[in-house]
């Protein structure tokens, strides 16, 4: 049992120290877009419950470098500006999909035409979590 601890502390140790910096990031870009966007210009875009605002977040979430670890502080950050649930979801699919490092790895494993597809299917995807999240809600914000 006493080995099991001290295996799970250290995998735990490890894990929480790779993430690290990839939350860091993600705070960083939350800045960025805290000066960037101020609340009145995130209510506008992607602060209706509509598929205007989804596509919005959805357009905007597609060429960020953000990964599934350092997305998460940046779409908590639009959410608390006003931003509608669904064009949140639709942010937070669309962003991860599409790093720069995953596109190449794409690339030179699968080749050009997937290479170019990853995109598309993460905007897609995007604005369909951010559809079927404004027809499941039932705040309506």
């Amino acid at each position: 049992m006493v080995e099991y601890l001290k295996d799970f502390g250290t995998g735990f140790a490890y894990i929480i120290t790779e993430m690290a910096p990839y939350l860091m990031l993600g705070f960083v870009f939350a800045g960025i877009l805290h000066l960037l966007f101020p609340k009145s210009k995130v209510r506008k875009y992607m602060g209706k419950n509509s598929f205007r605002s989804t596509l919005n977040a959805s357009v905007l979430g597609v060429p960020l470098p953000l990964c599934s670890c350092g997305v998460i502080p940046t779409g908590i950050s639009f959410y608390k500006h006003g931003a509608s649930k669904s064009s949140t979801i639709s942010f937070l699919i669309s962003t991860p999909q599409t790093g720069v490092d995953s596109i190449f790895v794409t690339y030179s494993l699968l080749g050009l035409p997937f290479a170019i597809i990853r995109p598309i299917v993460a905007f897609i995807t995007g604005i369909f979590g951010g559809f079927v999240t404004r027809s499941l809600d039932k705040d309506k914000d």
